[in-house]
């Protein structure tokens, strides 16, 4: 008995040898080697995670680290980097499964985008990561639950992690947070109501723990003046991942084309197209920047390039405003290979730039590039028509006050259906434009005058007196022998308000007052227009006038060469229409417009030069709604329909002949 005990010492005093107050702390990078398993469910490259791919997301990962001193994480990225498997994912897996006991966050744009981010990209990581056997209800007296719905994630531990959308205020204030995963920042609204920033409101989830919270922000910027990332990326130090040269060593980033001004040696990213203009794809190389070098890589070279065993690295460029916030930025050159080539980039350039031109192509696709391959804020410049871009829609087959209908039923699918007449009000004229109207809204400008005398009388002859014969006794006589009267005018009441009100309220139809606004009302019908009636009981319409410059500056940038059918929305002029009346198309600039003292980018508006001419354009625009209203009110009205229906109504106009008789 004596020695039975005598043994059950000795075990138990081997055993206390044994242990150990030494803790095994992994790094998250560590971690998602070691556990992390991609399924082909949500990756082309499946298999054990590596940061040989990525090697440039190790050091932004390892800053979550929970013995890291880093509290804030700001990377601004372009796409196909692997930022969100890599840096949001690995932190969740490393918290659940290492660190146990933290209360998480993943904010993303909206609740379903949270959801879905969840469902597809989180729980299959956490199956494949042999991870589900940690996710344990924190129901003490309901043990049988998951913990795991659409709405959390709990763990042994007590930790758990809530997926929210940032258009919910209520979500985002109420629990305590100590890791914050903000995804896609520049998708998130700027303000929620009267609650203001959502990316301020989501970080005071975290003041509980401000000596141990992480917060990570990624995403790709948007636009220059409201990118909320790139405000974050200024905040921190600003880290650059620099690259050698495999052929001189020289260290670098990766980035777009650029040619020395003063030397005129070309390095970064450069190609070569065909004759008729088209990449060719095995020409793309990278071109060391070192003037002495100027060694062309491969796309293939950049596993060699991103490998940190080759001296790439991270670089701090600036002085943060808090020493604990790093931030990273990264584009998409860097894509790993097998990803986003570099032939790719450049076929995304060429389709947003005219190379031969040396202007955009579509700014549509200018900014995608900036904001995806370039990992940029986009600045959009202010939006133009230019004269060399009217000058080709002067016609040779007609003059003022002529109707082509021979010419328009062989090239723009039918005669001209129908006349609108459109009139800007000064004090000392009523500028007015006459325009016929094809199918496929093909606008002709039929006659424009500037009728002169003292708009503030109503008998003034020279100004509502002209007008008033036109509207009542004009007819045109077109080259087939159709007749036409205007159908309908509208007239602009910004300025002398009451006489417009007065002039159309002698018609009892055909005649109406209208009034410019830039965004149609969220009640609206249409977005082009909507229905007011004046003080004195007549109709009148609010015109949505930024609308139809959008349109209008796009289709006037479209020329025709006269061969073949006419594109649909196409504008003409007659021949003897002169320069200075094309010019007054071209005044206009669309620019940016942000707030006051925030700086914040609230939206675009058309802009006209102080003094410029520009009463063409205007009244181009309001030609166009007075098409739309007909359109609207013949197929409402007449057709039965509950939208506008344009077949229907250029077949009604072509055989009922409402607005002309042969």
């Amino acid at each position: 008995m004596i020695e039975l005990e005598q043994h059950h010492r000795d075990w138990l005093a081997e055993e206390i040898a044994l242990l150990t107050s030494d803790v095994e702390l992994l790094t998250p990078s560590q971690w998602a080697e070691r556990k992390r398993y991609l399924p082909s469910s949500v990756t082309a490259m499946p298999g054990h995670f590596s940061f040989d791919v990525c090697p440039y997301m190790r050091e932004p990962l390892d800053c979550l680290s929970v013995d890291s001193p880093v509290r804030e994480v700001t990377l601004m990225k372009g796409v196909q980097l692997c930022a969100t498997t890599a840096l949001a994912e690995n932190a969740i897996g490393y918290f659940i499964e290492h660190v146990k006991t933290a209360p998480m966050m993943l904010a993303t744009a909206d609740d379903q985008l949270a959801k879905q981010r969840l469902e597809s990209n989180i729980i299959p990581m956490l199956q494949h990561s042999g991870l589900d056997d940690v996710i344990k209800s924190s129901d003490e007296k309901n043990p049988r639950k998951t913990g795991r719905t659409a709405k959390r994630v709990d763990w042994g531990g007590g930790g758990f992690l809530l997926p929210y959308g940032a258009k919910s205020p209520s979500k985002l204030r109420s629990t305590s947070i100590r890791v914050l995963l903000n995804d896609e920042v520049d998708g998130w609204p700027d303000t929620i109501g009267k609650d203001g920033d959502p990316l301020v409101l989501v970080r005071g989830r975290t003041e509980a723990y401000e000596s141990s919270r992480k917060i990570a922000n990624i995403s790709t910027p948007l636009l220059e003046g409201s990118s909320k990332i790139k405000e974050r990326f200024l905040a921190g130090d600003q880290r650059y991942y620099y690259v050698c040269c495999l052929n001189c060593g020289h260290a670098q980033t990766l980035r777009w084309r650029r040619t020395d001004p003063t030397t005129g040696v070309v390095s970064g990213i450069v190609w070569e197209l065909t004759e008729d203009g088209v990449l060719v794809p095995d020409s793309v190389r990278y071109i060391c920047e070192n003037p002495d070098c100027s060694h062309p890589h491969t796309n293939d070279d950049k596993t060699k390039l991103l490998s940190p065993e080759h001296g790439a690295q991270w670089i701090p460029t600036a002085v943060p405003q808090s020493p604990d916030h790093r931030s990273y930025h990264i584009n998409a050159l860097y894509s790993p290979v097998g990803m986003q080539t570099w032939a790719a980039c450049v076929q995304k350039w060429l389709a947003a730039w005219d190379e031969q031109a040396n202007r955009p192509r579509d700014k549509g696709k200018l900014q995608v590039f900036y904001n995806n391959v370039l990992g940029e804020t986009y600045k959009p410049t202010g939006d133009r028509v230019r004269e060399q871009d009217v000058s080709p829609h002067r016609r040779t087959f007609y003059r003022f006050g002529e109707i082509p209908n021979k010419t328009a039923a062989e090239k723009c699918g039918s005669p001209i259906l129908v006349l609108t007449c459109a009139a800007d009000v000064h004090k000392a004229e009523l500028p007015t434009a006459v325009f016929g109207w094809t199918r496929g809204r093909r606008a002709f400008l039929i006659d424009y005058w500037r009728l002169t005398g003292n708009a503030e009388l109503l008998d003034d002859e020279g100004t509502w007196g002209a007008l008033r014969e036109l509207l009542e006794q004009k007819q045109y006589v077109a080259d087939d022998g159709k007749q036409y009267r205007v159908a309908l005018t509208l007239l602009d009441s910004g300025y002398q308000t009451d006489q417009v009100y007065q002039f159309a309220a002698d018609y009892a139809a055909g005649v109406f007052p209208i009034k410019g606004r830039e965004y149609p009302p969220k009640s609206a019908t249409a977005r082009e227009f909507s229905e007011m009636t004046t003080p004195m009981g007549t109709r009148a319409y609010l015109i949505t006038v930024d609308f139809y410059k959008d349109r209008w500056s796009a289709a006037l940038k479209r020329n025709w060469d006269g061969v073949g059918d006419q594109p649909a929305g196409q504008f003409n002029a007659p021949s003897d229409v002169t320069d200075d009346q094309l010019k007054e198309l071209t005044v206009e600039v669309k620019k940016e417009v942000v707030e006051q003292g925030t700086n914040r980018h609230i939206g675009y508006k058309w802009h006209r030069p102080s003094g410029a001419a520009n009463e063409l354009w205007d009244l181009l625009v309001y030609n166009n709604a007075a098409l739309d209203l007909l359109a609207w009110d013949l197929c409402r009205g007449t057709l039965g329909l509950e939208q506008v229906d344009w077949t229907s109504f250029w077949d009604f106009l072509e055989e009922h002949q409402p607005f002309f008789t042969t």
